[in-house]
């Protein structure tokens, strides 16, 4: 009973060991895959970007960018048009995430307010702003960031269409510190969605790239390598064992073969000699005795005297 507790007290941590040991190549195993898959999708993304920094990164018609400025924040005291409150997209701060859908080339899927992101030749690179004014006839919009709106207290900085002075400065001198004008082949996207504080985090992991993704998935790999040669060298050597086995079975039963052969020819021959040393004898025959019955003696059968043959001796004594 002691030893039997004793092996059960060893056996629980190397069980335990077994299933640490097994839940940390799963964890392994789960991360490692989760970078490739990562890996792969931003691959995807930056091939439908190509090289140009005009073109938009995406995947199936989804992108999604890191906001690098504050053109799109209000500030609390400027003024704010009522319409501001109608919209679906808001405020817009610096460091957070847009979600884009791929524009499909039609003006007229998009409306004053929309945000969209556009290649700003400006400075070199997509820009997030909201659309202000739609010209269909010339096939371009004209979009201006929240936050220079909110820099009056009126409305003077706002955009209106009605106002050729205005406009004329829109369309001509596109001033990017107040209003840009955008053709329509420059739109790439429009904005869907804000995670706010995301895109910062998205910007580290671009930035630091190699630290992420290409070092982390080489150790891992590294370890993935380590792991399969020793499962093949011990796999192989569970094999050679097997062989080994199967080997020495073979010859315990080659040389119980050859000892049973050998006995049995000993047999023979010491059966041989023996048969050669032994003289011939007759056989003798067996002669019957003939079978003695005992005589039975005959037994005497005594007749008892009957109750009749009594009574008649009596009388007769009496009479007598």
């Amino acid at each position: 009973m002691e030893e039997n507790k004793i092996v059960e007290e060893n056996k629980e941590p190397q069980d335990k060991k077994a299933l640490v040991k097994k839940i940390l190549v799963i964890v392994g195993n789960v991360v490692f895959y989760a970078v490739i898959i990562v890996l792969f999708l931003f691959s995807l993304m930056n091939i439908n970007a190509g090289n140009g920094t005009e073109n938009f990164p995406n995947l199936f018609g989804k992108g999604m960018l890191s906001v690098e400025s504050g053109s799109m924040e209000r500030s609390e005291t400027g003024y704010h048009p009522t319409e501001w409150e109608t919209y679906s997209i808001g405020e817009i701060k610096k460091g957070d995430l847009v979600y884009d859908d791929v524009f499909n080339g039609d003006l007229n899927s998009l409306k004053i307010g929309d945000v969209i992101t556009f290649y700003d030749s400006n400075i070199n690179a997509l820009n997030t702003h909201r659309i202000v004014f739609i010209s269909l006839e010339n096939n371009f919009v004209v979009t201006q960031g929240d936050y220079i709106i909110t820099q009056s207290t009126t409305d003077s900085l706002c955009y209106d269409s009605t106002d050729t002075d205005k406009k004329k400065n829109y369309e001509l001198t596109s001033n990017p510190n107040y209003a840009q004008v955008v053709k329509k082949g420059n739109i790439k996207g429009v904005v869907t969605g804000v995670n706010p504080g995301a895109g910062s985090v998205l910007s580290n992991i671009r930035q630091n790239w190699l630290f992420y993704f290409v070092i982390p998935v080489a150790v891992i790999l590294l370890l993935e390598i380590v792991f399969v040669i020793k499962n093949f060298l011990d796999l192989r050597n569970e094999k050679n064992k097997a062989s080994l086995a199967d080997d020495k079975e073979a010859m315990l039963a080659e040389l119980e073969a050859e000892k049973e052969k050998m006995r049995q020819e000993l047999l023979a021959e010491l059966r041989a000699q023996q048969a050669a040393s032994t003289p011939t004898v007759p056989t003798e025959e067996k002669v019957e005795e003939p079978i003695v019955e005992e005589a039975q003696e005959a037994e005497e059968v005594v007749e008892e005297p009957t109750e009749e043959a009594t009574e008649n001796t009596e009388e007769e004594n009496k009479e007598e």
